[in-house]
């Protein structure tokens, strides 16, 4: 019973950057985005080494770690690559945007030269997955 509480635990714990951002977005609270960048960073790299525990196949435990992360991923494509601003589903649009907020300040400061926010977007999400690889395969059995 412990080990499904763990499982449990580990599944809303890939919740929690959808959560943050969504609380950033709503309620515009001014949290210092460096200090976030760093804690989300940090929060992200364990929640990887928390997946790379799953006593099932390797590959289907990044797989499930990421399965949010992959479904807002797709999301923005469509709503952000594919699509153009005037056939864009607002509603959509936010709920892949609130998942990665937690990272895009890293994004762009890492890359000041870009200005286009679609693809700094794009590389806050490239961000996300590496930090989570990386603490996945840190601790992997």
């Amino acid at each position: 019973m412990e080990k499904i509480s763990n499982y449990i635990v580990d599944i809303l714990l890939i919740l929690v950057p959808f959560i943050y951002g969504y609380l950033v977005n709503a309620l515009i609270l001014p949290i210092y985005p460096f200090t976030m960048q760093l804690v989300f960073l940090i929060f992200w790299f364990f929640v990887g080494i928390r997946f790379s525990k799953w006593n099932i196949s390797k590959w289907k435990s990044f797989l499930i770690g990421n399965f949010l992360w992959l479904i807002s991923f797709v999301l923005f494509i469509w709503q952000f690559i594919l699509l153009d601003g005037v056939a864009r589903n607002i509603n959509i649009a936010l709920l892949a945007q609130n998942y990665l907020l937690p990272f895009v300040y890293g994004a762009a400061k890492v890359l000041p030269f870009i200005h286009s926010g679609t693809i700094i977007m794009f590389n806050a999400y490239i961000f996300m997955l590496i930090a989570f690889s990386i603490g996945f395969f840190v601790k992997k059995k």
